[in-house]
């Protein structure tokens, strides 16, 4: 009868590898760890240099959707003339749809469309220059309330309405009809400043 002897394993044969558990939790562990560190590190990088009304910070901006580089034009327009800043705004969407370089078929050029001989008298520098346009636009709108302030509109809005359509149709054609006058394209150009004052630029105003 034969005796089968079993050899102890040799130190070097291949066998699977057994890692303690231990070792496993603390791999785990570590890289949470990292990971944390490393999350908390960008979301410091992506605030800290955020003032208010920064983007991302939750605090709207006074002028927008005004685009950034004009706002404070914007601003100071709505100041000289008088009129709301959401009116000044919303009137250059209008006019050109914030396009420095438009030019419409009848010749009116710029970020406020001005014709030739309408810049001649208001405008400073170039006309398809936004900012030069924009203190221009200030100045025609002051300048247009002082000549419909003649026909001794009622309340505010409708002063306003006026001086709208006294830029759309020229003061002389606001005056002879005692109003704005019965064009179509006035009167819906009118309305179409009002509902985009009152809609796209409620939020644009001058406070602090």
């Amino acid at each position: 009868m034969s005796t089968t002897v079993l050899r102890p394993a040799r130190p070097d044969a291949e066998q699977p590898e057994e890692r303690p558990a231990r070792s496993s939790s603390w791999f785990l562990l570590a890289s949470v760890l990292l990971l944390l560190i490393g999350t908390g590190g960008l979301i410091h990088a992506n605030t800290s240099d955020r003032g208010p009304g920064a983007p991302g910070t939750g605090a709207p901006s006074r002028t927008a959707p005004v685009p950034e580089p004009w706002g404070e034009d914007v601003l100071a327009a709505a100041e000289l003339s008088g009129l709301p800043p959401q009116i000044v705004a919303a009137q250059l969407d209008v006019e050109s749809r914030w396009d420095p370089r438009a030019v419409s078929p009848a010749g009116a050029r710029g970020l406020a469309q001005f014709m030739p001989r309408t810049w001649a008298r208001y405008g400073r520098g170039d006309p398809f220059d936004p900012r030069d346009a924009i203190r221009a636009q200030g100045r025609y709108l002051k300048d247009l309330r002082r000549m419909v302030g003649g026909l001794e509109p009622a309340t505010a809005e409708e002063e306003i309405d006026l001086v709208l359509a006294a830029y759309n149709a020229g003061p002389t054609a606001v005056l002879r009809h005692g109003g704005i006058p019965p064009f179509a394209e006035t009167r819906g150009y009118v309305t179409r400043i009002r509902e985009l004052a009152d809609t796209t630029y409620a939020g644009v105003c001058a406070c602090g």
